[in-house]
């Protein structure tokens, strides 16, 4: 699978969470995009000889610090492979990741393909739900909540108003809808909602897995 991987920080805050950044989520996004990776960050010589040591590449960003949607872009910019996964600095894949993704979309159209997340210190899913979520909807009845899903049935619940950030996007899709920040408010959830729109599925790949939980909910970038 032709991959590449963007992620995005700002000053991580305290030296645990700078640390598991640095040493855990880094190498693992690197590794699993084969070396395909970028991060977009504030100045930081530390962090881009660390990143350029790894084999990554590191993208310094000077605009509005916790601006995270032109950090998206920004990083995009010099992604050119089929596929580009997004992580966040406090999320991460796992080892088995690039492999259970690649067999998922084997026989998948382009589309946005998000996997489950799972706390990196206990193994329990998301408090919010938020690998898998369902935006409300007047109209169709719809309230806003986390879709449920069973890892031992194989059972995902869809909804046509499903989202999620961390995923990963087919090129076709990025050339036709810009990730993140067109949108204004809750620019994830209008990605996912205008990629649907324009006719590409939006689905949940419940074997692939990703890790969150090393930053603090609070830190709101």
């Amino acid at each position: 699978m032709d991959l590449g991987i963007i992620q995005i920080t700002s000053e991580p805050k305290g030296q645990k969470r700078y640390k598991l950044f640095k040493e855990v989520a880094i190498p693992a996004c690197i590794s699993a995009s084969g070396g395909n990776y970028v991060l977009v960050s504030p100045p930081n010589e530390e962090l881009q000889k660390y990143v350029e040591d790894l084999g990554g590449e590191f993208s310094t960003y000077t605009a509005w610090d916790k601006d995270m949607s032109r950090k998206w872009r920004q990083g995009l910019a010099s992604r050119n492979e089929e596929w580009v996964g997004f992580f966040a600095d406090d999320t991460f894949p796992d080892e088995n990741w690039h492999k259970d993704m690649e067999a998922f979309l084997k026989d998948k159209p382009p589309g946005q393909y998000g996997c489950r997340a799972e706390n990196y210190f206990d193994g329990t899913r998301h408090s919010f739900g938020e690998d898998w979520m369902q935006f409300p909807n007047r109209k169709l009845g719809l309230s806003h909540r986390p879709l449920e899903y069973d890892v031992k049935t194989g059972y995902v619940e869809d909804s046509p108003t499903a989202y999620f950030a961390v995923c990963l996007v087919h090129r076709e899709v990025l050339d036709m809808i810009e990730p993140f920040g067109i949108f204004g408010a809750a620019p994830d959830v209008m990605w996912s909602l205008a990629i649907r729109e324009c006719g590409y599925p939006v689905q949940f790949n419940i074997n692939a897995k990703f890790y969150f939980g090393i930053g603090e909910r609070s830190d709101n970038r």
